[in-house]
This record gives structure tokens, C-alpha cells and sequence, in this order.
């Protein structure tokens, strides 16, 4: 018995890609009478309603559109549309992505094989980026590897953490509730680390490196908006505080090993500068973090900041960093001729 899969799609503004999107469910290896599609479209200002429903009412899929009255955000369209879904697998899907042909098949097939209890099957990936005006493949195909430790895998894996290359069991995602809904610049992450801690089974779909999802790395997304805002980067460092929490439970008495000791530093010194000035009682609290992981200073640094680290203090160093580079910004900024502030004013707030 083949299991039924429902593809949720969260779409806004979505005219330029939703057909493509749709398209690539629509050829699925897999039988399309076992898919049905769901988008949940945040009350989009464009014409992707009307575009989605043309595809949709041509073709033998079951589907079904969920229109919003008004904006409400990815994680609640995520969380609505998989709550909607009749399948016993949901796949992920956003508005701007593609699933290759072969993936739906592979990951069910990958179940069957197994011969044990499965939650999250997961498949190599690749970005495509707008390149000479063409959308082409952008870098390496992205094939992580979790091993047993899943929690600690996913820690050190960068690779690791989108939905899109992953199939879902429902009844998992019930049991932890699906996506957080607050901002959070590592939602998808954030979903999988709670899976994860949560008793989740991963599995990889396949041993060869062929991509069976392409993300694509669109200007002026919503995720690079979240690199900006005070909340994401929060919640994205206390998903990482979390996992680091839970591993320390799971070693009582225990010391963190080294590795995994190396990568949450890692994670978290890369936000770190962000609140040395925006919120200094969240810096604070990150550096105690990780002075508690042995590394008073992030290992991920640069030689000039480690240097000036040494020389004046990490929270010195991190404040010249942002000057230099605010003033480096304005400088740049003038000489593009986009925006003409006097020299002292340049100089006063570098």
C-alpha cells in the first residue's frame, strides 16, 4: 500500500514562481492519485491565487487553496497546511522552490526498505541562483549524514536544516506541534533539532549525491529580512541553547564533547555581534554561554578580530568591528552617489 503524501506549499507574492513550484509536484514519479497539494496563501496582493488555481483545476491532483483574509507569516501557513492534510506524509514546499521528479518516489521507496519505524526522511539538495539572468545551480550538492546522534549531527552539519529536502510522518509533527510561530531566522532548524530531541527517527533517502530538492536563493526573501530582526536572531540562539541544554541532560556528570562543545560556540558567536550594542544584556548572556562551553572567545573568528580580541577584550573588539564597518558602509554608500551625508557627520558616527 502506497502512502498518501500532501505537499503543502505556503505562498505570498508568489507570481513569478508558483507555476514552476507547482509543476515540479505535478511531475512526481509518484502516483499523483497518493498526492494531494495544499497551498495557504497569505493574502497575497498578486495575481497567485489566480495562477495556482489555472494549474490546479487542469490537473488530475487532488488539491485544495486556503485563502487568507489577512498576513499571518510562514509558520502559521506551514502549521495550518499540514493540520488541513488527509496524507500520512507531508512535504514541505516553499513557494519559490522545486522538487525534482524522482524525490517523492526515493524517499517512500527508502521507508519500505528500512525495515524499521521512520519519521523524517531527508535528501541531498542544491541551490540555483539567478546567475547571467538564467536560474542555474549555485555550489556543491548539499548530502548531510546525521549518524546516530541526530541532536549532535544536526549541530554540525550547515548543511542540515532546511525542510524542503525532507518527507515528514504527520503523526510526528502532531507530536511536537509543528513550527514555532514566533520569528525565528532558524525556524526550519528549530523544527528538526524538536523532532529530533523528541525521539524523531531521520534517515537518508540515498548514498548517492544526486539532489532531489533545489532551493532557490532569492533577493529580498523573508529569511534574509529575519537576519535584520532583533526576535529571529533571539529565537534562533535559543534553538541552539535548547539543544545544548538537551545534550547536557542526556550526559548527566558529563562534559559536552569537544566537537560539539567547537560548534555551539561556533553558532552562537556568529550572531553574537549583532546585540553587542542592540541589547547588551543579551550579549552578556551569550558570553556566559560560552564561557560555560570553554571559549571565552567564538572560535569561528577572524585573525584581526582574534588579535584585537586579545589586545582590548572580545566586547571592545566586536564594537570597533561594527564601527569600521558601519563606516566602511557610508563611505561606500557616498561614493555610489546614493546618499550624501557631510564628512563630520561621517566621521561622528563612525
Amino acid at each position: 500500500m502506497l502512502p498518501n503524501i500532501s505537499v503543502v506549499i505556503p505562498s505570498f507574492k508568489s507570481g513569478p514562481w508558483i507555476e514552476q513550484t507547482i509543476g515540479s509536484v505535478l511531475a512526481q514519479t509518484y502516483p499523483l492519485e497518493k498526492i494531494e497539494l495544499i497551498i495557504v496563501d497569505d493574502a497575497s496582493p498578486d495575481d497567485t491565487v489566480r495562477l495556482a488555481r489555472k494549474l490546479l483545476d487542469a490537473s488530475p491532483m487532488k488539491s485544495r487553496i486556503i485563502v487568507r483574509e489577512k498576513n499571518v507569516g510562514v509558520a502559521m501557513n506551514r502549521n495550518a497546511g499540514w493540520r488541513a492534510a488527509g496524507g500520512d506524509w507531508i512535504q514541505f514546499l516553499d513557494h519559490d522552490d522545486v522538487i525534482l521528479p524522482h524525490k517523492l518516489q526515493s524517499q517512500v521507496d527508502c521507508v519500505a526498505r528500512a525495515g524499521r519505524e521512520v519519521d523524517v526522511v531527508y535528501s541531498p539538495w542544491q541551490a540555483i541562483e539567478l546567475i547571467d539572468g538564467r536560474w542555474q545551480a549555485n555550489g556543491p550538492v548539499r548530502a548531510s549524514n546525521l549518524g546516530d546522534d541526530t541532536v549532535a549531527g544536526m549541530l554540525k552539519d550547515e548543511a542540515f536544516g532546511y525542510v524542503g529536502p525532507a518527507l515528514f510522518r504527520k503523526t510526528r509533527l502532531a507530536g511536537v506541534g509543528g513550527f514555532g510561530e514566533q520569528p525565528n531566522l532558524g525556524e526550519d532548524t528549530d523544527l528538526m533539532l524538536r523532532l529530533a530531541m523528541g525521539g524523531a527517527t531521520f534517515l537518508r533517502s540515498a548514498d548517492d549525491n544526486a539532489p532531489a530538492f533545489l532551493y532557490r536563493q532569492t533577493p529580498g526573501s523573508l529569511w534574509q529580512s529575519y537576519t535584520k530582526n532583533p526576535i529571529a536572531l533571539w529565537n534562533l540562539l535559543l534553538t541552539f541553547r535548547m539543544a545544548e541544554q538537551f545534550l547536557r541532560e542526556q550526559r548527566p556528570g558529563a562534559a559536552l564533547p569537544d566537537d560539539v562543545r567547537r560548534v555551539l560556540a561556533a553558532h552562537y558567536g556568529r550572531r553574537i555581534p549583532f546585540f553587542v550594542e542592540q541589547d547588551p544584556q543579551k550579549f552578556a548572556t551569550v558570553v556566559s554561554w560560552l564561557d560555560a562551553l570553554g571559549y571565552p572567545v567564538p572560535p569561528n573568528l577572524g585573525p584581526k578580530m582574534k588579535v584585537a580580541s586579545k589586545a582590548i577584550g572580545f566586547r571592545n573588539a566586536l564594537v570597533l568591528h561594527n564601527n569600521l564597518r558601519g563606516f566602511a558602509s557610508k563611505l561606500q554608500s557616498i561614493r555610489r552617489g546614493r546618499s550624501t551625508p557631510s564628512a563630520d557627520s561621517t566621521l561622528a558616527n563612525a
